[in-house]
């Protein structure tokens, strides 16, 4: 999430505060130190009453929002809402004592979390892998702490994790602002290594950090198009709830499809990532296809345009549409990007570029905004945490079409709130309205 915020407001607002965050991190620091010594005195209720009260307060702020919303995004955001009410009743045990039940629940958090890391770090073998497959192992330890309340009892479980958190969570806001106080003026967060590898587009960008323009000047939208998995098999497909929505779907003559998506901004960019042959992907060589490593890099070729693209498949299941981006920064990192075709199913597919390019064109579309105020809002805004969230399992696994829907979706809300707070108030409204009984006169 913090890198995410790093990217709205760009580099130069967030270069002059590099101080600000060092001393954040530290403070972040130093309150993970007195939560853990709190446990010393075996009465742990500072973060248990802290991050309950905070649950609770964005859990009721979630449900309030996710009724102004309409169908499938309203019934998510509500049960999010809904799920962040109970477990912070469980943080400040009510109805009745829950030290057992939040126990089991941060155990099964961190078993789930360490099998995904272990598992995906050796299937896949992504950069950094190894990194990875520690931390799956460290989330298992943790997992085995929790289960068997040693060597804390099961009250003390909740402030163990989150003073780790908050400890994590310093360090890695000290380690950023170290990195942006390194960095000179007009630096663009999007294309650099601040927190793991090197970004492609770089070296040769402009340095000039243009205002982001809008559609009102003229500027035509810029258009994410996402086919998903499910939409690319055409015979009947074995039914894998969630897998064939984040990852592949599977047919019953054994063909696997993965989706794919494309970006377009006016007439003449089009980024649109393929392989130069199509890859043959059954349910026997799956297993070899999504490797990472340099043996599965294909020759690739970028498609001229949608239109093209829609009349040879078919056209794109959902389109997202950004009004405020930095086009210059789209292009800089476009024209960069695109020196390399070389295509990757799991490490450098349509996905992974299409992600980076929305990286690099909102940058700084925050920077003309009052940037204390625009942080707070960051820091509790619900889309933050879903884009952080899958931008880590995305990280951790690999970029998907179904991964890169779901955060290219939180990064437009977030960029455009004013308009969709005032067409969902608005289709609230109108839905309202239909279903109020009329008076007969």
């Amino acid at each position: 999430m913090f890198r995410l915020a790093l990217i709205l407001f760009g580099g130069d607002a967030l270069i002059r505060r590099w101080k600000v965050f060092l001393v954040a991190g530290v403070l972040a620091m130093a309150m993970a130190a007195i939560v853990l010594i709190d446990l010393v005195d075996g009465v742990a209720d500072i973060a248990t009453g802290v991050l309950g009260t905070l649950l609770l307060l964005q859990g009721l702020a979630e449900i309030a929002v996710g009724a102004t919303h309409t169908r499938a995004r309203r019934r998510f955001e509500m049960l999010r809402g809904a799920a962040m009410v109970v477990f912070a009743s469980l943080l400040l045990d009510f109805p009745w004592d829950n030290a057992l039940t939040t126990s089991f629940l941060f155990a099964s958090a961190f078993i789930f979390n360490g099998l995904v890391r272990i598992v995906s770090s050796l299937l896949i073998r992504h950069p950094g892998w190894r990194t990875s497959h520690l931390i799956g192992w460290g989330y298992l330890l943790m997992a085995l702490l929790l289960a068997t309340n040693w060597p804390l009892p099961a009250e003390m479980n909740v402030s163990f994790c989150v003073g780790m958190a908050l400890m994590a969570g310093g360090f890695v806001l000290v380690r950023g602002a170290w990195r942006l106080r390194r960095l000179p003026a007009g630096s663009r967060l999007a294309a650099i290594e601040l927190y793991q590898r090197k970004r492609e587009a770089s070296s040769d960008v402009p340095h000039a950090a243009p205002a982001p323009v809008s559609e009102k000047q003229g500027l035509e939208p810029m258009v994410v198009h996402v086919w998903t998995a499910l939409d690319v098999v055409n015979d009947e497909r074995v039914r894998l709830p969630l897998i064939e929505r984040y990852i592949f779907s599977l047919s019953r003559k054994g063909s696997v499809s993965t989706g794919h998506v494309a970006l377009e901004c006016g007439h003449g960019l089009y980024i649109s990532h393929h392989p130069r042959i199509r890859l043959s992907i059954t349910q026997k060589n799956v297993v070899h296809q999504v490797r990472a490593t340099s043996s599965n890099d294909h020759p690739g070729m970028w498609l001229p345009s949608y239109a093209q693209e829609a009349e040879a498949t078919r056209p794109s299941t959902f389109r997202i549409r950004f009004r405020v981006f930095n086009p210059d920064h789209l292009e800089a990192f476009w024209q960069a990007y695109q020196r390399n075709d070389t295509y990757n199913l799991t490490h450098r597919n349509c996905s992974v570029a299409v992600t980076e390019a929305i990286d690099a064109a909102v940058e700084g579309v925050f920077a003309d905004k009052p940037f204390w105020r625009t942080l707070l809002r960051l820091a509790v805004h619900p889309d933050m945490w879903l884009a952080g969230s899958v931008r880590v399992r995305a990280e951790s696994i690999a970029w998907t079409p179904g991964l890169a829907l779901d955060y290219v979706s939180a990064i437009r809300r977030i960029t455009h709130p004013q308009h969709d707070l005032k067409l969902n108030l608005s289709r609230w409204w109108k839905a309202w309205r239909r279903r109020a009984p009329k008076k007969n006169l």
